[in-house]
C-alpha cells in the first residue's frame, strides 16, 4: 500500500513538473516576440509557481487575493466592480490567446 501510494506521489510530481515546463516554454515565447506584458510577468509567474505546486484555479485565486497580485471583481454590483470584472476577463483572454492560462 505505501508503495502504491509513492509511486502515485512520484507520479504526480513528475506530471507537475512536465505541466510546469511546457509553462515555462510558452511563457517564454511570448517574451521571445515580446507578446507578454510586463505588467502581466508577476501574475505568469504566480501561475507557474502554482502550475510546479499542483494547484487548482480556486487556491491560486484565493492565494493570489490574499497576496493582493490578483484583484478579482467582488460581489456588489457597483460600477468599479464592473470594470473590474471586465478587466479580469480580459487579462484572462489575453492571457489564453498566449497560451498561458493553465484552467
Amino acid at each position: 500500500m505505501d508503495t502504491s501510494f509513492a509511486e502515485a506521489e512520484k507520479h504526480s510530481r513528475q506530471q507537475r513538473m512536465t505541466d510546469a515546463s511546457a509553462y515555462s516554454a510558452h511563457m517564454q515565447e511570448a517574451m521571445r516576440y515580446n507578446r507578454l506584458s510586463s505588467a502581466d510577468y508577476s501574475l505568469v509567474m504566480a501561475i507557474l509557481h502554482a502550475i510546479s505546486e499542483g494547484e487548482t484555479e480556486e487556491q491560486w485565486k484565493e492565494q493570489q487575493q490574499r497576496r493582493k497580485i490578483l484583484h478579482l471583481p467582488s460581489s456588489e454590483s457597483d460600477v468599479s466592480s464592473l470594470a473590474a470584472d471586465d478587466e479580469h476577463k480580459q487579462l484572462v483572454l489575453r492571457l489564453k490567446d498566449l497560451l498561458l492560462w493553465p484552467w
